[in-house]
């Protein structure tokens, strides 16, 4: 899996998100389970170092340059929860 950029979307809520993007909606699969599952010390390190972004997920371009992601957010815990 290759992070090939990011997009910081804010939520109707007003809270940010933070989309990575992949090649393809394979690629995208594969990220959002890894995000979902594994990747403690990436949302750690997010919120300590970005503390505004509640939320992330995964995403790619599509042939129109369409941004599509996932629209079932993964909470990064807050900073201050881990202390």
């Amino acid at each position: 899996m290759r992070v090939k950029g990011t997009v910081v979307i804010t939520l109707k809520t007003g809270e940010k998100a933070l989309i990575l993007l992949t090649e393809n909606k394979t690629e995208q699969t594969k990220l959002y389970h890894h995000l979902a599952i594994d990747a403690y010390q990436f949302k750690t390190e997010l919120s300590e170092e970005e503390p505004n972004i509640k939320y992330i997920s995964a995403g790619f371009k599509s042939d129109d340059d369409e941004i599509i992601w996932d629209d079932d957010y993964i909470a990064v815990p807050n900073w201050y929860d881990k202390n």
